[in-house]
């Protein structure tokens, strides 16, 4: 009876302590687990540390209207790991935007500055367009001071409307055109890095017919036309691509995001984005297009690692110059 009696304490004493013992483990279990899991959280939802998963949610969305829209995203995003290694460290980037009469007005680079910051609060940003521009204009002594004297770290090259308007089209001048721009600024930026953009889409007027009013002197002949895809747009847009892949430069490809040869241009002018002209963009097409390469950028960081470096080329002298017609306004 005594040694039962025994045994029935110690065992009566397992069963009052044990508990205790358990519950204040699983206590303590819990709390490193959630300081585990907040500190996880933490860290994926910061931008420098891990994925903005706040931000992927307030990617601006295509109109409904658009069709065979592509991932909004840039080609050959590496080369811009220079950039990103000064994000990931909160260092000031100042990022420059040149081109033509989108970029000449408001609503296009606002909007790719805006975006920038709303991500990036260490950018600084400038613009500079001229109506009617080809890439070529640039690479002139002036306008490559102007580049230089804001010290970019990226430069966004967005041409391309205006060489698809031209009479006619030849890839290998265009790349020595881009291949010379972009080695004249890194001459006077050291280590620049470079987004070129594809142009969105535009129309041209075919003529369709002809009529005649008047007599004699007075006679007029009067042509009637209609609105057709610049198909030239698709060539410049391959043209671009190709340049960027062989080089290392990142491009976006708003052409081929917004549709392709097929859709580009009817998906802005369907979603009433473009201008009377259908050449140019609505302050809403501008808009939505600055916030998408805004965003393009924007994503390209958060899937970086930022240990690459962009590839140089080295290749001088002036390339040969296409022609457009004579007629050709500014754009």
């Amino acid at each position: 009876m005594i040694e039962r009696t025994t045994d029935y304490r110690i065992f009566s004493s397992a069963i009052k302590y044990e508990p205790l013992r358990i519950t204040d483990c699983r206590q303590r279990t819990a709390g490193i687990l959630y300081a585990c899991l907040f500190a996880l959280l933490f860290w994926i939802t910061s931008p420098i540390g891990g994925l903005d998963l706040h931000a992927q949610q307030l990617y601006t969305p295509y109109p409904s209207s658009f069709k065979n829209v592509r991932a909004n995203e840039l080609l050959e995003p590496n080369s811009l790991n220079p950039v990103f290694q000064k994000f990931h460290t909160h260092k000031p980037v100042k990022v420059m935007l040149i081109g033509d009469s989108h970029t000449r007005g408001n609503y296009y680079p606002h909007s790719v500055e805006s975006t920038l910051k709303k991500y990036f609060p260490t950018v600084s940003f400038a613009y500079y367009g001229i109506n009617g521009a080809w890439a070529r204009r640039f690479y002139e002594p002036d306008m490559i001071q102007r580049v230089a004297n804001e010290n970019p770290d990226l430069v966004i090259i967005s041409f391309g409307t205006n060489e698809a308007h031209g009479s006619n089209f030849d890839q290998i001048a265009h790349h020595e055109t881009l291949n010379t721009l972009t080695n004249r600024i890194r001459q006077s930026c050291k280590g620049v890095s470079f987004i070129i953009t594809t142009p969105p889409g535009s129309f041209i007027s075919k003529t369709t017919g002809s009529y005649s009013t008047g007599r004699g002197r007075h006679r007029r002949t009067h042509y009637t036309s209609v609105k057709v895809k610049n198909d030239r747009t698709d060539l410049v847009a391959r043209s671009i691509v190709n340049y960027g892949h062989a080089n290392r430069i990142a491009v976006w490809d708003i052409f081929t995001i917004a549709g392709g040869p097929t859709y580009a241009c009817t998906n802005w002018r369907d979603a009433h984005l473009m201008a009377v002209d259908q050449i140019h963009y609505t302050a809403q097409g501008y808009q939505l297009q600055g916030a998408l390469l805004g965003e393009a950028i924007y994503k390209a960081f958060l899937s970086s690692h930022a240990q690459g470096s962009q590839t140089r080329m080295n290749h001088e002298g002036t390339p040969r110059e296409q022609k457009p017609y004579k007629s050709l306004k500014g754009f």
